[in-house]
């Protein structure tokens, strides 16, 4: 599929999720406040780092493989059963750590006892949301892109209902379940859309793991758990240090300026993520310059457009997401847009980096982030005060896309 039409198709899931996005912000923001989005932030993360650990990270090595095997039989159902296996067995150990230890993840996450019951509950929808996560994959390797986004726009509405009721009704207990609960309806709903393609039968699961397929989906695994883990890692530290040392009213409006920013990211990386790693796989060279240079012909000045619009509408798009009490992101919103504005183009380089299986390059890559950005926001945050959190992350952002230049220089800049 063209980079046209995968930017029409998912187009019209960002749309959909766009306004549910509205609504959602707009209801957590006015009956839950600050506080509220602080502690569902923590969950969120929380969440991410469950689902990368229950898969291993292996989206991208089934997208891959799937797209390989999928005019062998034989080879597309071994590596099918290998890779569902995976997904089931570390979920499940993700599932009984969780469970067990309940009471310390709550009262760590959120300072309280009382969400116990829901991360108990959290933790068997992990062994669904690999699953699903499993499946759709699966959908990405094939290629059948409407069927993915179909899922995700089915999903994405039914779990915007169950925010909207769940919160009126229960306020920030009902937000914590309203997210749990969605995890379980993505993967009923996935379910009914594999069975149609008659990939997955029981027969299939009888297959033994297969060493050399797990090996492969293993080396896309590290660069898959160390992008996330280190972004959540960070955001889940610098949300801390702003709650301790300047409040949760500030922690509360961080979060939502990441929410605001994760609206107009999402349409870009949703865009691209069906088209860049495949095509990027595939090629090298000037044909890799020539499509880098291409994807930045679109993304450069759409990220500009969007950053820019926000940036000028701030006084409207504030208080329609969120409320009057997140006043504060206005303080914050210049720099971090300006970092988003640089974040989608060293994006687009690190797919080469995955494209590509350059492990170590992409792992030190992120760690190298997540390291500036923590520092960075320690010492501005003393010394700007809260400003210093946007501030670091627009720094971090320019010296991670420069070394990414510097690192792809002879494939970028160099003449052959």
């Amino acid at each position: 599929m063209s980079l046209l039409k995968t930017t029409f198709f998912s187009g019209i899931s960002t749309g959909v999720s766009l306004i549910c996005r509205l609504i959602t912000n707009k209801i957590i923001a006015v009956y839950l406040g600050t506080n509220g989005m602080f502690l569902l932030g923590q969950l969120k993360d929380f969440i991410n780092i469950g689902k990368i650990a229950g898969s291993l990270g292996s989206g991208n090595g089934i997208i891959k493989y799937v797209a390989s095997y999928k005019d062998d039989q034989e080879k597309m159902k071994s590596f099918l059963s290998t890779s569902l296996k995976l997904h089931i067995y570390f979920s499940l150990l993700v599932c009984f750590l969780t469970f067990i230890f309940k009471d310390q993840l709550s009262n760590y996450l959120f300072n309280d006892h009382k969400f116990s019951n829901a991360i108990a509950l959290l933790s068997f929808s992990f062994i669904t949301v690999s699953i699903h996560s499993f499946f759709m994959a699966v959908f990405n390797g094939l290629k059948k892109i409407k069927t993915y986004i179909t899922i995700s726009i089915i999903s994405t509405i039914i779990a915007s209902a169950l925010v909207v009721v769940l919160v009126l009704k229960f306020k920030l207990l009902g937000a914590f379940y309203a997210l749990i609960l969605s995890q379980f309806l993505g993967f009923i709903i996935s379910i009914l859309f594999i069975r149609k393609l008659n990939l997955i039968s029981l027969e299939n699961f009888s297959f033994r793991i297969n060493k050399t397929h797990f090996k492969n989906l293993t080396k896309f695994s590290y660069m898959a758990i160390a992008a996330p883990v280190c972004m959540i890692s960070a955001t889940l530290f610098i949300r801390f240090f702003l709650n301790d040392n300047l409040g949760s009213e500030y922690a509360g409006s961080w979060e939502g300026m990441w929410r605001i920013s994760a609206i107009y990211i999402m349409f870009l990386t949703t865009t691209f993520k069906f088209y860049l790693l495949p095509t990027f796989s595939e090629i090298s060279g000037n044909q890799l310059k020539k499509e880098v240079f291409k994807v930045w012909t679109l993304s450069i000045p759409t990220i500009i457009i969007i950053t820019l619009t926000v940036y000028f509408l701030k006084d409207f798009i504030i208080p329609l997401l969120f409320s009057k009490e997140f006043i504060l992101i206005n303080t914050i919103l210049l720099f971090h847009l300006l970092g988003d504005a640089i974040k989608i183009n060293s994006w687009v380089l690190g797919n080469i980096l995955i494209a590509k299986a350059n492990t170590k390059v992409f792992i030190i890559f992120q760690i190298g982030w997540a390291v500036i950005f923590c520092t960075l926001s320690i010492i501005l945050i003393k010394t700007n005060g809260f400003v210093g959190v946007s501030i670091a992350y627009f720094l971090t952002y320019v010296l991670h896309f420069i070394a990414m230049n510097i690192y792809f220089r002879k494939l970028l800049w160099l003449k052959d």
